[in-house]
């Protein structure tokens, strides 16, 4: 139910705690730049609310009554303390918002674990993550940064290199793109499974078991084991899901062997049940890679250049846990 207060007009509270305080309606009148009669209109609205006097009028000045004196302690401490408050709300440094564009995985394991962290440094900067893997129209999405994985416009990759079937934008025009980390493929099985297949030395021993793909990256396997100088075994169901962390969670609960983004890993909740089955395998990197991507005119705002600088520090100091 909706809470109804008794309480009387601010305005008739000010004229009162003035003409109370100087023991005169001129004076009051001279603080507030209100006429002698204004004031004393508002006093008898108040008494006449109290139905109480709250002055004892005399000739040349008033004096205050028993209930004057009661209420106006209690008015100058409330308006004492309401003007405190004002004062810390006004002035009162404003939150910038940042709208951080990420795609669903990278933001889940790799961004959202450290933002803890950079909110407790930057508390007038608000972060707002949002998830997507749609090619990226910065100023279309609103959206001030962005953590991508692709190829970037105008590199050369080796002919091998598996390939990324993600766009990082829809225009380049006036887009910075700074590398944060190679996107480098690692196959990763759970403990269990890994004790009960054997030893794994080799591709055709990897590839004996389920091989858990990813929808987002389709032809992740295929190109993963063709650059290794292997085939994707012919003919067989294709157990797939949605994105790397549901991938993950199928080599968790011993479904097969997911090919994940190394960075991942140091993020994920499960990754002490994760083992790498090849793991003294020659990494190799993808062709594409992780950037976090800024429009050149925002550079000036000092908001995204130190969240900027901050992800870009983070990003040269992640590491990738060993999993043995």
């Amino acid at each position: 139910m909706p809470v109804t207060r008794n309480l009387p007009p601010l305005t008739t509270i000010r004229a009162f705690e003035a003409a109370a305080r100087h023991r005169s309606f001129t004076l009051a009148a001279e603080e507030l730049n209100v006429t002698q009669s204004a004031v004393s209109l508002q006093i008898r609205k108040l008494e006449a609310f109290l139905e109480k006097r709250l002055f004892i009028r005399g000739a040349r000045q008033v004096e205050l009554s028993e209930a004057g004196f009661l209420y106006f302690d209690t008015c100058r401490r409330i308006l004492a303390e309401l003007e405190t408050a004002t004062h810390r709300v006004r002035d009162r440094p404003r939150r910038e918002v940042l709208t951080v564009n990420t795609i669903p995985t990278i933001g889940q394991l790799w961004l959202m674990p450290r933002l803890a962290e950079f909110t407790a440094q930057h508390r007038d900067i608000e972060i707002r993550v949002v998830s997507d893997i749609r090619p990226l129209d910065m100023l279309a999405d609103g959206v001030d940064l962005a953590i991508r994985v692709g190829p970037l416009a105008g590199t050369r990759y080796p002919r091998d290199a598996p390939g990324v079937d993600l766009t990082l934008v829809k225009n380049w025009d006036g887009i910075c793109a700074d590398f944060m980390f190679d996107d480098i493929l690692v196959p990763v099985m759970s403990r269990d499974l890994h004790a009960q297949g054997g030893p794994i030395t080799s591709l055709d021993d990897l590839t004996s078991f389920e091989l858990i793909h990813t929808a987002s990256r389709p032809d992740a396997w295929r190109d993963w084991l063709r650059a290794q100088g292997a085939t994707l075994p012919a003919k067989r169901a294709k157990l797939e899901y949605g994105h790397f962390y549901i991938a993950m969670r199928a080599a968790q609960e011993h479904k097969g062997i997911a090919l994940i983004p190394e960075i991942l890993l140091d993020g994920y909740p499960g990754r002490n049940e994760l083992v790498l089955p090849l793991s003294r395998a020659t990494p190799l990197k993808s062709a594409g890679a992780y950037y976090l991507l800024t429009h050149t005119g925002a550079h000036d705002r000092p908001a995204i250049a130190t969240f900027r600088t901050w992800v870009l520090n983070e990003a040269r100091h992640s590491g990738t846990p060993v999993l043995s």
